[in-house]
């Protein structure tokens, strides 16, 4: 069985090729998208509305990655925490 921060180590490898799959399949579409533009303005218009778009959602991303990151380095060091006292107690 895994520990904890192993699982979080997965969970976290796992949201980053989520977020790839997604930002991916997003690019695509926006280039579809582009190519079906009819006026100059509307390309413009497209572009402008993307950029806004991938920004809130590349904020999302962040902050669900910096939480997997917090989550995982708070099990990390409870498990360092408990080996080194655990040591500690069996030197003494």
């Amino acid at each position: 069985m895994p520990t904890k921060p192993a699982k979080r180590a997965t969970d976290y490898n796992r949201k980053l090729f989520e977020i790839a799959r997604i930002n991916t399949r997003a690019a695509f579409d926006y280039v579809h998208d582009l190519l079906d533009a009819k006026s100059p303005s509307e390309f413009i218009e497209l572009a402008t509305a993307q950029m806004r778009k991938q920004f809130d959602i590349v904020s999302a991303q962040n902050n669900e990655l910096c939480t997997l990151a917090q989550e995982l380095a708070t099990e990390a060091a409870g498990t360092i925490r408990t080996g080194v006292s655990k040591a500690l107690n069996k030197a003494a």
